[in-house]
């Protein structure tokens, strides 16, 4: 089972670097290049950031992208959400069109216990935090 899907892992590596090289403008070509992600594939990415006003998009020469928020104050749930919506543990959980069966379903609890508590743990960590533990390793 896969929580955290491939494109999310992109995201929260590129929105590392970002965080890295704050109050910078980075390329693309420089985050994929570091971050050994397709460019393709992390434009299309960074334009989802952009979108949701995590990250600016600077035109121009100079151009490329920066954080629009401080680091401390995006959290990995923030970024999971941007990427692949909310933490969805089961389809029972996903409303009327949802499972069918969810009203008498036994193991509805559980599953809504799970999901409150990952995406709790998610929105406990933030991009500092990540910026922390990289700066640690190096």
């Amino acid at each position: 089972m896969e929580i955290i899907k491939r494109h999310t892992d992109y995201a929260l590596r590129a929105l590392a670097y970002l965080a890295l090289h704050a109050n910078q403008v980075v390329t693309a070509g420089e985050i994929a290049e570091s971050q050994e992600v397709p460019l393709e594939f992390l434009q299309k990415i960074l334009q989802r950031f952009v979108k949701s006003g995590m990250v600016k998009s600077h035109r121009g020469a100079q151009g490329g992208f920066s954080l629009a928020q401080e680091p401390a104050e995006i959290t990995v749930l923030n970024i999971v959400e941007v990427m692949q919506g909310p933490v969805v543990m089961n389809r029972c959980l996903l409303g009327k069109n949802g499972c069918p069966r969810a009203p008498k379903c036994p193991l509805k609890k559980s599953w809504i216990d799970m999901e409150e508590k990952i995406a709790a743990y998610m929105s406990g960590i933030t991009l500092q935090d990540l910026v922390d533990e990289l700066r640690a390793i190096k």
